[in-house]
């Protein structure tokens, strides 16, 4: 077990199907979470996806600033805390992206950042029974030509 966090740590979650890697070790961190202790972001992705399959990253941050310098227990707090900010998603990995430690008025504080990580055989994100239910039908005597408003956003 790591006494320093870094970036690039994976959590998983208890009971994600794996694609069929023999050496990927993983310890109990939290609660239905698993530590991923034998590979780094990099060799765990290309171990995933030398056996066709997918490692999902999503964009959004995830922050949280926690009391303490960079240690083990405060990892473990600041994993707490982004997995009650996502609590509602039903993605089976998290990665640590960037830890930054700092001090305000001698107190130490350390910054997580995270990101959503998702590990699947198949290639499109959106659960299946979601898929098939969520696309419109058009019936025939729709016009084939009636376009859908253009939606924007700004970053």
């Amino acid at each position: 077990m790591l006494d320093r966090a870094k970036g690039g740590i994976i959590f998983i979650r208890d009971g994600t199907t794996l694609p069929p890697i023999s050496s990927v070790t993983t310890d109990a961190f939290l609660p239905n979470w698993r530590i991923v202790t034998s590979h780094d972001r990099s060799a765990l992705a290309r171990s995933i996806e030398g056996c066709n399959w997918y490692f999902f990253y999503l964009a959004g941050s995830i922050q949280t600033t926690v009391l303490g310098g960079n240690t083990l227990t405060a990892l473990r707090k600041a994993v707490k805390h982004i997995l009650m900010k996502r609590s509602d998603d039903k993605l089976n990995s998290l990665e640590i992206t960037a830890i930054v430690s700092r001090h305000f008025i001698g107190i130490p504080l350390t910054t997580f950042t995270a990101h959503s990580r998702h590990i699947q055989e198949r290639i499109a994100l959106v659960p299946e029974g979601d898929f098939v239910s969520s696309v419109p039908a058009t019936s025939i005597a729709e016009p084939a030509a009636k376009q859908q408003p253009a939606l924007a956003s700004r970053s």
